[in-house]
């Protein structure tokens, strides 16, 4: 117990009865419910964080499936570039294959992972064009393809 003096004469206050932040708050005196939940916000925060871990789910594998089909991209273009230049030195006389600039083009193509959708020869210039599928769910979009050009200039 405390004594106060307040005006002249002595007030004994008595310390408050212990009492549970679950029961809600004291008689006469507003709050927030005192930690109790109402019945219909039970279980929200789980549906909350579900629904979030899912939406991060997602993100995660749509960022890897475009990451997929960069790297499809970049092997296409890589690709394209070797095929073009073996094209090139067959048709400059540099190396001497069996067939001609196309089939040396169409071999490494198919070396680099990429098969020859094009390929067109104009004197020592020879220009391809190659494909590379994309793998997982970015598969049916349809290939990624690449062109490339070789030859003196």
């Amino acid at each position: 117990m405390t004594r106060r003096v307040h005006r002249g004469r002595a007030e004994v206050r008595r310390p408050a009865p212990a009492r549970s932040w679950a029961a809600g708050p004291a008689p006469g005196r507003r709050g927030h419910g005192g930690g109790r939940a109402r019945r219909g916000d039970r279980g929200a925060g789980s549906v909350l964080v579900l629904g979030l871990l899912l939406v991060g789910v997602v993100l995660c594998t749509a960022a890897a499936a475009l990451g997929q089909a960069v790297v499809a991209r970049h092997r296409a273009a890589a690709a394209a570039d070797l095929a073009a230049l073996a094209g090139a030195d067959v048709s400059l006389g540099r190396a001497v294959p069996a067939g001609g600039p196309c089939d040396a083009a169409a071999r490494v193509a198919a070396r680099g992972g990429a098969r020859l959708v094009g390929c067109t020869t104009g004197g020592l210039e020879v220009v391809v064009v190659v494909a590379v599928d994309v793998p997982g769910a970015l598969g049916g979009l349809g290939p990624a393809r690449a062109s490339a050009r070789a030859g003196p200039r």
